[in-house]
C-alpha cells in the first residue's frame, strides 16, 4: 500500500533530508565513502521508513565544489520501496554556502512510489558559518501530483523564517552530538487535499561533520506530524 502523506510532511521531510554526511568544519559532504541511515516516523514514533545517502565523489573547482551522491528509499524493514535502487544526484558549495535543489530529493521520493508529479523548486541554502542567530534565506515548492484513489493534488509550499535558535546536545540512535538547532515556518496551499492553508513549525539540528541528525515537525497545535533521526552513520 502506498502512504499518503500531506504536501507539507513531505516537504518537511525532504528539506531536513536534504544534506547527507558532512565534513568535520562545514555543512557539507566532502568524503566518497561516507553513508548516513536516516529513519522517518510517523506521529507516534512509529519508523514508516528510511533514506540510505551515499557519497559517491568529490569535484573541486577552485574554491567551489561538487559532491554526487546517490539516494534509495527503503521500507520499515529497510528494503528498497517497491524495488527502487539507487538515484544518482548532486549538490554544490560556491563561496562558504551549500546549494542543494529541492527537486533532487523529489524525484527519489516519487519514483520510489511510482507516482506521477510535476515541480519547480527553489533552493535550500545552508551557509558554512552558519551560527546561532544566523538566518538561512526562504525557499519555496510549487507541485502538482497524481495521488492514487484521490487524484491530482497541487500543493504551493514556501518555507520562511528559517533561524539557528542555539546549540545544544542532542541524541539518537547513531550517537550524541553538539547540534546547531533550527527552526523553520511552513505555510502549504492546497488543491485536492482538504483544507488549505496549512501551517507548520519546524525544528532541525545540525552537527558540523554531519549534518542533519533529527529534525521535528508540528502542525499548528504544536501536535507532532512527523519527525527523522540519524540511525547509521559512516564517515
Amino acid at each position: 500500500m502506498i502512504a499518503i502523506l500531506k504536501p507539507s510532511v513531505i516537504l518537511f521531510i525532504l528539506l531536513t533530508a536534504a544534506v547527507p554526511v558532512f565534513s568535520n568544519d562545514v555543512f557539507f559532504p566532502t568524503r566518497p565513502g561516507a553513508v548516513q541511515l536516516t529513519a522517518n516516523l510517523n506521529a507516534g514514533g512509529r519508523v514508516e521508513g528510511y533514506n540510505r545517502q551515499v557519497v559517491t565523489d568529490v569535484r573541486t573547482s577552485g574554491s567551489d565544489m561538487t559532491v554526487i551522491y546517490t539516494v534509495q528509499i527503503l521500507d520499515r524493514n529497510r528494503r528498497p520501496v517497491r524495488n527502487s535502487g539507487e538515484r544518482e544526484y548532486s549538490v554544490n558549495i560556491s563561496d562558504g554556502v551549500l546549494i542543494y535543489r529541492l527537486d533532487n530529493m523529489m524525484d527519489a521520493f516519487f519514483a520510489s512510489r511510482e507516482m506521477n508529479y510535476t515541480m519547480t523548486a527553489g533552493n535550500f541554502l545552508v551557509p558554512s558559518n552558519m551560527a546561532p542567530g544566523s538566518r538561512l534565506e526562504d525557499t519555496w515548492m510549487n507541485m502538482s501530483v497524481r495521488v492514487p484513489i484521490i487524484g491530482t493534488v497541487t500543493a504551493q509550499s514556501a518555507m520562511t523564517d528559517i533561524v539557528c535558535t542555539g546549540i545544544e546536545m542532542v541524541t539518537v540512535p547513531a550517537g550524541t552530538f553538539e547540534a546547531y538547532r533550527v527552526t523553520q515556518l511552513t505555510t502549504t496551499t492546497t488543491t485536492g487535499w482538504g483544507r488549505s492553508p496549512i501551517v507548520n513549525n519546524g525544528v532541525s539540528w545540525y552537527v558540523r561533520g554531519i549534518g542533519v541528525v533529527k529534525s521535528v515537525n508540528y502542525d499548528s497545535r504544536g501536535r507532532v506530524e512527523s519527525s527523522t533521526e540519524l540511525h547509521e552513520l559512516i564517515r
